[in-house]
């Protein structure tokens, strides 16, 4: 083999080393601060072993084709948005609505927002629209989005385009309330001439936006019924209550011993660290909403096991809570997906009340908790320890 035969291989297997060196480095990052409770890190991590994997074992020459059409670039793309953002809570993370299902690239919480990384040059997009590439058209990718997203209490949904994207296309994006990040390319750039028409530039202008408008919701899928509220509002349900009403968080409720090993076990904790202090001051300055039917039940227990001062409590509690009713169907927004979990009617009603009113829930339901996040759902809690009602146990108890 002669010396000009040899330089490309060495120039490949160069690239190689470093190709390896460059997903090592990025494995690292994975270890980060910002990745500790990211959604989805291992699967990221296993992408990135298999990668490297691939690049030690593939031959010459496949590894000349893979180091082109490879995903590892836009793998990275997330790990350095990620970086760069902070407070991303997944990544590649699956929602769906009705029969369609979109992967975000990285969501986060708070506040709630969809993000889109876009790696491909704008002459490849253009392209990919033009040519109606279903996996590849990023109007009707975000447009699923869009779609989706109304069941998840409308994100804001961003799109990052790293290489650019034409100017006309980011203002339909823009008029149908998608963030745009990237540089504008105006359709008389270099790269992008022969690449449009007259045709394709009709079809983003203003007058062709009536086939995104035209979508009608389902019952089941409709926004939040009750307006945002304009005053920091916290919902409760049946164990938030509890704690707020009981005689067990009162000063002289801790002083004795029952005859239920399950409520000594309360009474312990509650010696050790008081629940109703702390609840009150994350409640401070926040109006107060229930489900009607979380509401009638525990007025329900109360008014059977409370005693007269845990009932004088409740009574003056409900004045400050507001009621909202309950839908016909509990299947409102990422309760949806608890259709079949198990968990109970008032479970399922007072987290809809939450997503209807967008509001954070006070609760101490665990199992609940716990279910919905096997099913890779979420919702925005102040979690807080049960108390039950006490005051009629009293009576048979022993003072300490």
């Amino acid at each position: 083999m002669s010396n000009t035969e040899e330089q490309p291989a060495v120039d490949i297997e160069q690239k190689r080393v470093e190709k390896i060196a460059e997903v090592r480095a990025t494995i690292a990052q994975l270890s980060g601060p910002k990745f500790k409770n990211l959604e989805n890190s291992a699967r990221m991590l296993k992408m990135l072993k298999k990668e490297i994997a691939l690049l030690e074992d593939a031959t010459t020459k496949a590894l000349e084709t893979h180091l082109v059409t490879c995903n590892y670039a836009f793998y990275k793309s997330l790990i350095d948005e990620i970086d760069a953002i902070g407070g991303a809570d997944a990544v590649l993370k699956l929602f769906k609505r009705d029969n369609i299902s979109v992967t975000v690239d990285i969501v986060k919480k708070e506040p709630n927002v969809w993000i889109k990384i876009v790696n491909r040059p704008a002459k490849t997009v253009l392209i990919e629209y033009r040519d109606g590439k279903r996996n590849g058209d990023i109007l009707a990718q975000v447009k699923q989005h869009l779609h989706v997203s109304r069941r998840f209490n409308n994100p804001e949904i961003q799109v990052h385009f790293k290489k650019g994207v034409l100017h006309e296309m980011a203002e339909k994006l823009t008029r149908h309330g998608i963030v745009v990040f990237g540089d504008r390319v105006e359709k008389e750039d270099p790269t992008l001439i022969g690449k449009w028409n007259d045709e394709l530039i009709e079809r983003l202008a203003p007058e062709e936006d009536s086939d995104w408008d035209n979508e009608k919701e389902t019952p089941r899928s409709l926004p939040p019924a009750v307006p945002a509220p304009l005053v920091p509002t916290l919902n409760l349900d049946i164990s938030a209550v509890m704690l707020l009403v009981t005689n067990m968080c009162e000063p002289e409720g801790v002083k004795f011993q029952f005859k239920e090993d399950m409520i000594n076990k309360h009474v312990k904790c509650e010696r050790v660290k008081r629940a109703k202090p702390e609840l009150l001051r994350k409640m401070e300055g926040h109006n107060l909403i229930m489900s009607t039917m979380a509401y009638n039940r525990v007025a329900g227990i109360v008014g059977t096991v409370g005693g007269p001062n845990e009932k004088q409590r409740f009574t003056e509690l409900s004045k400050q809570i507001k009621l909202i009713k309950d839908q016909d169907t509990n299947l409102v927004g990422r309760v949806a997906k608890m259709a079949n979990s198990g968990a109970s009617n008032v479970s399922k009603y007072v987290f809809s009340c939450a997503e209807m009113t967008n509001t954070t829930t006070v609760t101490a339901n665990q199992r609940f908790l716990l279910n919905a996040k096997s099913r890779n759902v979420y919702f925005k809690v102040i979690e807080i320890q049960p108390r039950p009602l006490t005051e009629q146990k009293e009576a048979v108890a022993d003072p300490m």
